[in-house]
């Protein structure tokens, strides 16, 4: 009985080793993915229609703010515009944000000429090593971040589909992004 009792307390511990784990390596599958330069397996870590509504909200309250810091409140143009403008975003959302758009954006670098007189040599950006901090926001919700953590610059989240699953759901855009 003992043997039974101990054996079920390590399967139970192991099953929430691998579920407390399991963002972690979803994470790990993504930035493979972006490495490999696999929009198909990068696709598979991402929920489309949420990852679209969570963008779309972001820029069109961006968009709002800046029309009203500059036109006000009162003018019925500023608020013409925005309606127009607020189409628009939602179709150029929904082209970049979906399968095709993410096959798009990790070949981009593939196919794009570089400019640099020296090709063979990393960009700036890219010679240095990206920081990041990842943890859990709730049972359901993984936040990845920049190194310091500070939320003007974006961050990530991946939401729990299923016990070991979990899938980019929402992109937390930067404030002075959202803003222009």
């Amino acid at each position: 009985m003992k043997k039974i009792t101990l054996a079920a307390v390590a399967a139970a511990i192991a099953l929430a080793a691998t579920a407390y784990a399991s963002p972690y390596y979803a994470l790990h599958q993504i930035k493979s993915a972006l490495a490999e330069r696999n929009a198909e397996a990068l696709a598979a870590h991402v929920d489309f229609p949420a990852l679209r509504a969570s963008v779309k909200t972001q820029l069109e309250a961006g968009m709002a703010r800046s029309i009203e810091a500059t036109a006000g409140s009162d003018n019925p143009l500023a608020a013409l515009g925005q309606r127009v403008a607020s189409a628009m975003l939602g179709k150029m959302v929904d082209a970049m944000v979906s399968p095709a758009g993410v096959v798009a954006l990790v070949n981009k670098s593939a196919v794009s000429p570089q400019t640099d007189a020296n090709a063979d040599a990393p960009a700036e950006g890219a010679r240095k090593k990206a920081d990041y901090s990842a943890g859990y926001a709730g049972v359901n919700t993984f936040v990845v971040r920049a190194k310091d953590g500070d939320a003007q610059q974006g961050a990530l989240v991946l939401l729990r589909h299923g016990v070991w699953g979990w899938k980019l759901s929402s992109i937390e855009i930067a404030s002075a992004m959202a803003g222009r």
